[in-house]
């Protein structure tokens, strides 16, 4: 009995880490190139020891028009390369501005990788940046100029990248390989939006509150049957 309040109490604990899952890919429904994450299950290794593992779901978002010249959609595999504090980081939002230094740089300020190294643009005014094209193998040029071209990688097991923020993963760990053209198409003046479907996530809550309930309501019930049962010894 009391191993069964135990199992009925560690099946709760689970289903809040997974509601709090389910609660963080709500939160970031409108986050640009967010992926979402998929709630715990329970894997059983080769030793037989049971562990919780989390998966991410890679699938691609929409990919919506923003008309900024600026602003990159991959579609296919790969991941725009940044170069973070925390070192080099994996990432599909493409939402991307020019720093007061002329680099080319995410919403956090961190530089984006080309082929030669962080790509430089220098100080552009409004005018000069409509000039910026990318074609669609990730080329960046001002003009007639070609810069230098957009450094794509994807990963070799993307269940193995570790996310460091919202929507980046570490690449220093060199799970990582530069992509082939042919298995990308960078879009200019596109973003992709979230992958996260309100509708399922929704219905995820809803059965995983079920769930929680059920569980309290074993447990309730199996702490009053023993509590039964030691008033009874004690006659």
């Amino acid at each position: 009995m009391i191993k069964g309040i135990y199992m009925a109490a560690r099946g709760m604990q689970a289903r809040m880490k997974n509601l709090d899952i389910v609660a963080n890919n709500l939160a970031n429904l409108n986050t640009t190139g967010f992926k979402r994450e998929i709630p715990f299950s329970m894997v059983m290794d080769q030793m037989g020891n049971v562990s919780p593992k989390q998966n991410t779901d890679f699938h691609q978002g929409d990919i919506v028009q923003t008309s900024n010249p600026l602003d990159l959609a991959i579609s296919g595999q790969g991941y725009f390369v940044v170069q973070t504090g925390n070192g080099t980081e994996l990432t599909r939002d493409g939402s991307f501005k020019i720093s007061s230094e002329g680099y080319l740089v995410d919403k956090n300020g961190n530089k984006v990788m080309g082929n030669n190294g962080a790509i430089f643009l220098n100080n552009l005014d409004p005018e000069q940046k409509k000039l910026i094209t990318i074609s669609t193998n990730g080329e960046v040029s001002l003009g007639s100029n070609v810069i230098d071209t957009l450094l794509v990688a994807k990963m070799n097991d993307p269940q193995q990248a570790l996310r460091t923020t919202g929507v980046n993963f570490s690449a220093d760990s060199g799970g990582y390989q530069i992509a082939s053209e042919g298995e990308y198409s960078i879009r200019q003046g596109y973003l992709e939006e979230s992958n996260v479907n309100p509708i399922k996530e929704m219905e995820s809550m809803i059965q995983l509150n079920h769930e929680y309930d059920s569980a309290h309501k074993m447990i309730s019930y199996l702490d009053k049957t023993l509590d039964e049962a030691n008033q009874i010894g004690q006659v």
